[in-house]
């Protein structure tokens, strides 16, 4: 098997992996802070809870997809190793990016709640 099929088999199944667990994380754990935020209006917090997720989901696996092509070649297994933890690499620090961005989001909001809504 070309030594770059599976490289890029590797690379997809891994920052999928990757995308979809912290996608499902901020998905159910930052679903506490906008119920709390839109004072318990469920439905309006299932949508933005979602169209966030979808985001997520958007914007990563189009990077993911869009940095395909990049990172040389792999001649061996070693470079194919070597390849794929590079470029998962940077597909966790691109996530981990998105993931306190969402919690400065939530800290942010959190904080512009009035003293009496925080109680």
């Amino acid at each position: 098997m070309n030594t770059m099929v599976l490289t890029h088999g590797w690379y997809l199944a891994l920052g999928l992996a990757a995308i979809v667990w912290v996608a499902a994380t901020l998905q159910r754990r930052g679903l506490a802070f906008l119920v709390r935020w839109w004072e318990g209006e469920l439905p309006l917090v299932a949508s933005w809870n979602h169209l966030l997720t979808v985001g997520v989901y958007l914007l990563h696996v189009g990077c993911l997809l869009l940095a395909l092509p990049y990172g040389g070649q792999a001649t061996d297994q070693t470079e194919v190793i070597e390849l794929v933890s590079t470029k998962i690499g940077v597909v966790l620090l691109c996530l981990a990016a998105t993931l306190f961005l969402h919690l400065k989001a939530y800290w942010a909001l959190h904080r512009a709640m009035p003293a009496a809504k925080c109680s």
